[in-house]
């Protein structure tokens, strides 16, 4: 009995010894205070795996962040944490000029990044400054925050421009020596306001796939300008976006040539689409007090134009040119002219079905030519 005992004692040590080890321990996502644990935002950052969650306390952080890995981002509340820029930030591109880009908060790298309960504040050094910047093929979720005063802190600037929140670049930018870049993701329930040139921005370089950005449930407000300018609420260039639910307010031409007529003079917005994505929504927006309400350009039956209503925007409530469109059941009241059909590169269809359009000054549909080519409004 005590060899046989001894036999199976043998047998299972070896059994065991052949037991396939355990895989190893899989990061657990942890939550990164701050001021707690780091004293700074951006050496939470550094420290932390992907994944985690850094929890900022209230305070005012004067830093530049950067993020390029997953992470969630979270403050105390909008007011109560605030990340303001600093007197100098780090160029990360440059337009073609050799103008350098420089942002508050940039999410890079293909991280995959989700902020809220915070505030990012100016004012911004001279130059081409973004609030929060997203590139080189990340995703952003922006929520329930604010953005804000993303003007210079002087008036003295040889270049001025502020953008708020931008997702991309377009082909006029040169990043990592590459034209443009994308990224995706939504910007929801967020007040941005005080901006020089833009609110909000969906771009990528023309040529490749447009990116998915949804603009939702957001307050976008212009603001004064300080600088002769080109103000545009929310702006889209080569993305298919949703842009459903917002309150957009201002957006003026403040620079020499601003005036009524879209083929020789020049206005702002307070939704600009340029080369948008087949698929696009912009429904159910509060437009007001823009030179124009929707501008479409360029984006042959891009979007479904429908149901927003417009209210005082100085020229035009809707622009539909060089490029057929359609709106839908839009209201459009004060101002020029309530929609306007144009074709100077293009002969232009518009198609407009059931829009209510009232007390505009000059007309409330007009066909507007140029250069040989035909603009059409069919009303219907």
């Amino acid at each position: 009995m005590h060899i046989r005992f001894i036999i199976l004692w043998l047998v299972l040590v070896g059994v065991i010894g052949f037991m396939p080890s355990a895989p190893a321990s899989v990061h657990a996502a942890s939550v990164i205070v701050v001021p707690r644990d780091f004293p700074t935002i951006q050496a939470a950052v550094d420290a932390a795996a992907p994944g985690d969650t850094i929890t900022v306390r209230s305070g005012t952080y004067t830093e530049e962040v950067v993020i390029g890995k997953d992470l969630n981002l979270r403050g105390a509340g909008v007011g109560s944490t605030v990340i303001k820029s600093p007197a100098t930030l780090t160029p990360y591109a440059a337009d073609l000029r050799g103008h350098p880009f420089t942002a508050i908060v940039r999410v890079a790298q293909g991280a995959h990044v989700r902020i809220s309960g915070l505030t990012v504040s100016g004012p911004v050094p001279c130059g081409f400054v973004q609030g929060v910047v997203a590139v080189q093929s990340a995703t952003l979720e922006l929520t329930d925050a604010r953005v804000s005063d993303i003007v210079p802190a002087t008036t003295t600037c040889s270049t001025a421009d502020g953008r708020s929140v931008q997702f991309g670049l377009g082909d006029s930018v040169l990043i990592d020596g590459e034209r443009g870049t994308t990224a995706s993701g939504r910007v929801t329930g967020v007040v941005v306001d005080s901006f020089l040139t833009m609110g909000l921005v969906a771009a990528a370089p023309l040529g490749v796939s447009p990116p998915r950005v949804t603009f939702a449930d957001d307050v976008v407000s212009a603001g004064v300008p300080q600088y002769p300018t080109e103000q545009l609420d929310i702006r889209v260039l080569n993305a298919v976006v949703q842009v459903t639910g917002n309150t957009i307010s201002g957006g003026v031409y403040t620079i020499e040539g601003c005036g009524a007529d879209p083929i020789f003079e020049f206005q702002a917005m307070g939704v600009l689409i340029e080369d948008g994505g087949a698929g696009s929504t912009i429904s159910d927006n509060h437009i007001s007090g823009s030179d124009v309400g929707v501008y479409q350009v360029a984006s042959p039956n891009c979007c479904q134009l429908s149901e927003n209503t417009l209210t005082d925007n100085q020229f035009f409530g809707i622009v539909i040119q060089d490029g057929d469109g359609e709106t839908r059941q839009n209201t459009i009241s004060g101002g020029q002219v309530g929609i306007g059909v144009v074709a100077d590169a293009v002969d232009t269809v518009g198609v407009l079905r059931g829009d209510t359009i009232k007390n505009t000054s000059v007309a409330p549909v007009k066909e507007i030519e140029c250069c040989g080519f035909t603009a059409t409004a069919i009303v219907k």
